[in-house]
């Protein structure tokens, strides 16, 4: 998500939230952090409400995304390799930041030219994080980067 505005603390789980689910269903919270944290929306840390409430039920640290239609719909795209795209996700799966222009995108995917549109749409998505200020995408979590290794090694062989 690009910007939530007000709504930010509404879009997921706020990390107070998390900490008292952690504790209610004994989670070591740090661990939920690392694997499920990352967006930052205003001033708000915000969690993807699916992953943490699977991880809370099942008692396991994994991804939760590839069981989404999404990944069905991002694995050709990073696969077509606009760009450069491959080599930025994979500096993103380093730990780096990449600029992006999301203006161009226009919320339809039909129409997907580019590097940026192929990065916008993956954070609309919530693959990638958004840094509103640097106008940057990054890899969120411990969650998204085995996601999005997995995604990056189908394209390598």
């Amino acid at each position: 998500m690009l910007s939530a505005g007000n709504l930010a603390p509404y879009v997921g789980f706020t990390e107070e939230e998390v900490q008292k689910l952690a504790e209610e269903y004994h989670q070591d919270f740090n661990e939920v952090k690392r694997w499920y944290d990352g967006y930052l929306l205003k001033d708000y840390q915000v969690y993807n409400p699916r992953a943490v409430v699977s991880v809370m039920l099942r008692g396991e640290f994994k991804s939760y995304w590839s069981e989404t239609a999404s990944y069905d719909a991002i694995v050709p795209l990073i696969n077509m390799n606009y760009d450069g795209l491959k080599t930025a996700i994979i500096e993103m799966l380093s730990g780096a930041e990449v600029k992006v222009n999301t203006a161009t995108f226009k919320n339809d995917t039909v129409n997907i030219k580019n590097k940026d549109d192929v990065l916008t749409y993956m954070i609309h998505l919530g693959y990638l994080g958004y840094n509103e200020n640097k106008k940057t995408a990054f890899v969120p979590n411990e969650e998204i980067r085995q996601e999005l290794t997995v995604a990056v090694e189908s394209k390598l062989r």
